[in-house]
């Protein structure tokens, strides 16, 4: 396996993490008008409101989203961690 390329992995992942916490928090933020009813689709309540483009956004799911985007953003700091320590080790063999 590339060095480099683990390290562009685990970059990757972490611009990707943090671009959907970015998009999530933002949509929960801009959730300003409470879906008139209270109720989601289902017909139980929900924490559904709507965008300023009057989508319906979904605060659980947002924050899911959120939860999600923590545990990508962890996993590929480990991703990143593994190749510097494979570095590391490399040095430390060949000097």
């Amino acid at each position: 396996m590339n060095i480099s390329s683990a390290f562009s992995s685990g970059l990757a992942g972490y611009q990707s993490a943090s671009t959907q916490l970015s998009v999530a928090s933002d949509r929960v933020a801009n959730a300003s008008v409470t879906n008139q009813n209270g109720a989601n689709e289902e017909g139980g309540a929900d924490n559904v409101a709507l965008s300023e483009n009057r989508e319906p956004i979904s605060i659980t799911t947002e924050l899911i989203n959120m939860k999600v985007a923590e545990l990508q953003a962890k996993a590929s700091v480990n991703v990143i961690s593994t190749a510097d320590e494979m570095v590391g080790t490399l040095i430390d063999t060949s000097v």
